[in-house]
């Protein structure tokens, strides 16, 4: 009995992105994933001070447009305890349809991104 599901208490994919993260985790991971692309140098890992984090924010939407395949791609945070935001085209998307779709734009579609959520 205490081993079994309740299907109304299982979470779709959508609900479960939207139960962990946090501006300084996702940033993390969004800084390793980009790196293990190709798509940017780690010049130093994230950190745990606001203003070095708004550094990193800052330098990931650099390298992102920087890179013509992934102009329009975009992450902003909402608050340090928040999630990030993350748009393509000015549309906000899931942050895992956002890596799914910066691996199809670079033409690397088999890549684990999902390592990195």
């Amino acid at each position: 009995m205490a081993n079994e599901i309740n299907k109304e208490e299982v979470l779709t994919e959508e609900e479960l992105e939207q139960v962990a993260g946090g501006t300084r985790g996702e940033l993390s991971c969004d800084t390793k994933f980009l790196y293990a692309l190709g798509v940017m140098d780690i010049t130093h890992e994230p950190g745990y001070c606001e203003n070095h984090m708004t550094d990193v924010r800052k330098e990931i939407n650099g390298y992102l447009q920087d890179n013509s395949k992934l102009t329009g791609f975009k992450v902003s945070a909402v608050s340090v305890s928040g999630e990030n935001t993350y748009r393509i085209h000015g549309k906000k998307v899931l942050r895992s349809k956002f890596y799914h779709d910066i691996c199809q734009a670079l033409g690397k579609p088999n890549f684990n991104y999902k390592e990195y959520l």
